[in-house]
């Protein structure tokens, strides 16, 4: 059995790396009319739950422009709310870029200079490099983004992680509303890189990004791009903005050279919970589509985990309904372990956050009505089990009190304990 593990796992990554997502700077149309967002949409999704991102390539692909293009999205869009009558403050026009690996420990924390504290006595306060956005309130938000990050020395990336973690660097503390992006070439077009701690790698969104002429060519049409370029691209010969085989020959498979080494912890759960909170929509209603929020899910979970969580939620719809048992008072469709799973949690989540005591009762009196007709034992001590330790009902006697409403359900569960 544990030699199927292993295989499942190696298998699972095998196909991460074969099949993980690359993203094109700007979202992209195909001939058939469906829309596959860029790497700037993923950049909307980690600002809007708070997310930091980082973003892997080889050179010369338009990581840093891409930074930039996104931020003066961000800068037109909050002038163009602020004509609109909206209270907030314009979005700061200059992105703060950090080239990590031009950087000393010393530029990234600042030196000690000495101070006195309110008894006269002699201290040392840290002096904040002016690389660093200031909060002085004069703008809504903003970007910090750490370029080259794998090429910074040990003690840079140590800054940068508790600067991602703590949102904070020695005396000097991050703006609220500003994204961190981090941007780095795989070790495959660099081999003088530092590799990134577990606990660091963990603190991001993981994205590949690749060439697209499409993309490039939406951009420099709209950006005063040369037009003769454009049209010998154009007619000569896409392929030619980006020459694959010429840097295949220099650094191996570009499939290869892909960062796929996403650890799933605790924490990534938290992003996803995040995620997937976001409403649903379009850009131009505020919300994102579930396809943008799978795409965003392959950067934390990998794309195999990624692909499961999201054909669960579109399949949801197999799954009883929890309202039918704790609202319409009906029993459990099916002890199927899948099924009795997913209702069952669904249940005790609407009971744990349901605020008015009397509506809680009632949900709480059809679930013992319905565990009751359950067949199986355990399922009915994994019922009882899970209500007795439900934090929104401990001491809340008049919403459910365990010996006088599950007497007979208690008494299964203290037997089973003694057998």
């Amino acid at each position: 059995m544990k030699g199927n593990n292993n295989m499942t796992t190696v298998n699972s990554k095998i196909q991460d790396r074969a099949l993980m997502p690359e993203f094109t700077i700007d979202t992209v149309i195909t001939d058939s009319g469906k829309e596959i967002p860029g790497i700037k949409r993923m950049y909307d999704i980690a600002f809007a739950i708070k997310d930091s991102l980082m973003q892997w390539g080889g050179p010369g692909i338009g990581k840093s422009q891409a930074v930039q293009q996104w931020n003066q999205e961000k800068v037109e869009e909050y002038e163009n709310r602020i004509k609109a009558g909206e209270k907030i403050k314009p979005w700061n026009p200059n992105v703060c870029d950090v080239r990590l690996s031009m950087k000393e420990p010393v530029d990234m924390v600042g030196v000690p200079i000495p101070s006195k504290d309110e008894n006269g006595n002699t201290t040392t306060v840290w002096a904040t490099p002016s690389i660093w956005p200031k909060d002085d309130g004069k703008y809504e938000g903003g970007v910090i983004h750490l370029d080259e990050m794998n090429q910074g020395q040990a003690a840079i990336l140590n800054a940068a992680f508790q600067l991602i973690q703590d949102r904070a660097l020695g005396e000097y503390k991050v703006p609220d509303g500003y994204i961190i992006i981090g941007s780095s070439n795989t070790s495959a077009y660099n081999s003088t890189v530092t590799d990134f701690s577990v606990p660091l790698s963990n603190r991001f969104s993981h994205f590949n990004i690749k060439a697209d002429f499409d993309s490039w060519l939406n951009y420099r049409m709209n950006n005063h791009g040369n037009l003769d370029v454009m049209q010998f691209l154009k007619t000569q010969g896409m392929d030619m903005l980006f020459d694959r085989k010429q840097m295949e020959a220099k650094v191996g498979s570009l499939s290869d050279a892909m960062y796929t080494d996403i650890v799933v912890t605790p924490r990534s759960w938290e992003v996803i919970e995040k995620l997937l909170s976001l409403p649903e929509g379009s850009k131009a209603t505020g919300g994102f589509t579930m396809d943008e929020k799978q795409r965003y899910a392959t950067g934390r979970l990998g794309l195999t985990l990624a692909s499961r969580l999201f054909t669960f939620i579109k399949d949801k719809a197999k799954y009883q309904d929890w309202h039918e048992i704790l609202v319409d008072g009906k029993d459990f469709r099916d002890e199927n372990s899948e099924q009795f799973w997913a209702v069952q949690m669904a249940c005790m989540m609407a009971i744990n956050n349901e605020k008015d005591d009397a509506t809680c009762r009632k949900y709480v009196l059809n679930l013992l009505n319905a565990t009751r007709k359950l067949k199986s034992a355990p399922y009915k001590i994994i019922n009882v089990t899970a209500l007795t330790r439900s934090k929104r009902l401990q001491g809340a006697f008049n919403v459910f009190n365990p010996m006088k409403d599950a007497a007979d359900m208690i008494k299964l569960a203290t037997m089973s304990l003694k057998s």
